[in-house]
């Protein structure tokens, strides 16, 4: 038996080519390749980077779902069950959603994969397979083999994604990570986190987990063991982690040279409405951000803009917050209400979507605002995200965070990242902007 796996893209403008920033390794596709049972046969496809091959030999296609590929995930589903293939779909938009990915597949898989795939892949052999299966919360599938996309690492952007746990302790209301885990958080062994980095012999790695501090006592372990590799690391966390110094320590000594912080908004009536009001109980917010940067770790902030007290007010508020503080880089992005997430729930009682289902509208595209914000138009929301983002992109100010980069840390591969990301996302603000999600991407390639 020979099984396809497919990670669907999001879409791209005609003529134009897929976003850079967005090519990162396709983590999920080397882990599902490592949980495969090695007497099956697999091939890959990339829909971001390639044409996928609808005459493949593959019996089983498997396809992992996220809300914003849901569209084209469907199409390419649908597609190969024309052909007579078995299509397996899963990830978290499967997981949280089943009603709206069951039509398009014969097997939805939920949650985590590690303890039933070979149970999944064993009825189908025996062609007595269910249309769905229910995995536990776990993450201990060793370590993921990436050899099914070594010929196209070149096209990838030049970072190892590695998980070192999956969850998070907080709940905010818009996050569909907090929507499955329920506030818990699980990690890996450390043992093997170790010896995937160095298999990838990257000398920059993202730990992509939500929250990796959820579990300090593990984390301070793991960076003790990171810190013999000698590379630069990134991950996410929240802005708690500065409240404690002798970790930020470990964590610069470890290699930590970036952290992706969701500060979300400097609100505190919109962070109390996310659910993320201890944010704003921390002490002083600059006083936090002063603690990480002493520390020689710099910041990718995250805001989200769209919450009943935003107002254009909010968004000169923040930019002036990013250039007291000159941030590595950060995101202004317009709120999204996940379905199942608390979001979508209110949105939807109070009569403020636009679309049930926006991921799946024919005129849907990356910006557009898919429900009724309180303060501001739909239009204005959208247009906002894009002005300031441009503003803290400008090269002038580039010039001015590279200086206090210089201050911070001296490293000069790290320097060359901050070139990179800064130049790349300078001119990708307008790029962004319009991008059709679920756009065939098919004859795009050719």
């Amino acid at each position: 038996m020979k099984v396809a796996f497919i990670l669907p893209g999001i879409g791209k403008k005609h003529n134009e080519k897929y976003l850079k920033s967005w090519l990162m390794e396709p983590l999920t596709i080397a882990v599902l390749n490592k949980l495969l049972p090695k007497k099956y046969d697999r091939v890959f496809y990339d829909d971001r980077i390639e044409n996928i091959d609808f005459d493949t030999d593959a019996d089983v296609i498997c396809i992992t779902v996220e809300t914003y590929t849901a569209k084209r995930a469907y199409e390419i589903a649908d597609r190969f069950r024309k052909k007579k293939k078995i299509v397996v779909m899963g990830g978290y938009h499967t997981t949280i959603v089943p009603e709206d990915v069951r039509p398009h597949c014969d097997i939805i898989i939920r949650g985590n994969a590690e303890k039933l795939i070979k149970q999944v892949f064993s009825d189908i052999e025996k062609k007595k397979y269910k249309d769905e299966y229910t995995g536990e919360t776990c993450i201990d599938y060793g370590i993921p083999d990436r050899s099914i996309y070594q010929d196209k690492m070149k096209r990838y952007l030049p970072i190892a994604l590695v998980e070192t746990g999956r969850g998070c302790h907080h709940n905010c209301e818009f996050c569909s990570i907090s929507a499955y885990y329920k506030g818990t958080y699980h990690h890996r062994k450390i043992k093997d986190i170790i010896e995937e980095i160095k298999l990838t012999k990257r000398k920059i790695v993202f730990f992509v987990d939500d929250s990796i501090f959820s579990d300090k006592k593990f984390a301070k372990e793991l960076f003790k063991e990171v810190e013999k590799l000698k590379i630069i690391w990134v991950t996410q966390v929240t802005l708690d982690v500065a409240v404690d110094e002798e970790l930020l320590k470990l964590m610069r000594k470890s290699g930590c040279a970036m952290i992706l912080i969701g500060f979300e908004s400097i609100n505190p009536k919109n962070l109390k409405q996310m659910n993320k009001e201890w944010n704003a109980k921390l002490g002083q917010r600059d006083e936090l951000v002063e603690k990480i940067h002493k520390a020689g770790i710099s910041i990718y902030a995250s805001f989200v803009f769209g919450f009943d007290y935003d107002t254009e007010e909010s968004f000169e508020k923040n930019l002036e917050f990013c250039k007291k503080h000159k941030f590595f880089v950060t995101a202004f992005n317009h709120l999204l209400a996940f379905p199942n997430t608390n979001t979508y729930r209110r949105f939807e009682k109070e009569k403020r979507l636009l679309s049930p289902k926006w991921w799946l509208e024919d005129n849907y595209t990356y910006g557009t605002i898919s429900y009724k914000p309180k303060l501001l138009t739909t239009e204005e929301l959208s247009e906002l995200c894009r002005q300031y983002k441009k503003k803290f992109f400008r090269v002038g100010f580039i010039f001015k965070r590279w200086f206090a980069l210089i201050k911070r840390n001296r490293n000069p591969l790290l320097h060359c990242v901050f070139w990179y990301m800064n130049l790349l996302l300078h001119f990708e603000v307008d790029k962004r902007i319009g991008i059709p999600v679920g756009h065939n991407l098919d004859e795009e390639y050719k």
